[in-house]
């Protein structure tokens, strides 16, 4: 498997990435067993990037790759999503880690 870096993180991702998402549905509706045989063979196979969000299955996919990876004792890279509704994007430089204060 061929790995590329991800961007200016210093991360090294497979270039194939494991869709946890509902076209397949396997990590939403698989069985337990069935999750883990298919991320473990995907893992053998070197990839090393999983893509999941909360609105993959109204957060099983997160819930269930989650139980996946524990069970694996997986050291993979995780990458998830989440959506800014218009009137959240006001916040977003107030809310960067750069620019936060501790009391």
């Amino acid at each position: 498997m061929q790995s590329r870096s991800l961007g200016k993180t210093g991360l090294t991702v497979s270039t194939l990435g494991f869709g946890c998402g509902n076209v397949g549905g396997l990590i939403i509706r698989g069985t337990p067993a069935e999750r883990e045989r298919a991320v473990a063979r995907a893992m053998e196979l070197g990839v090393n990037y999983f893509d999941t969000a909360p609105s993959y299955g109204d957060g099983e996919s997160e819930r269930n790759l989650g139980q996946v990876l524990k069970a694996l004792k997986a050291r993979v890279q995780v990458g998830t999503k989440f959506r800014l509704d218009p009137h959240d994007l006001h916040e977003i430089p107030g809310r960067s880690p750069a620019r936060s204060t501790r009391a």
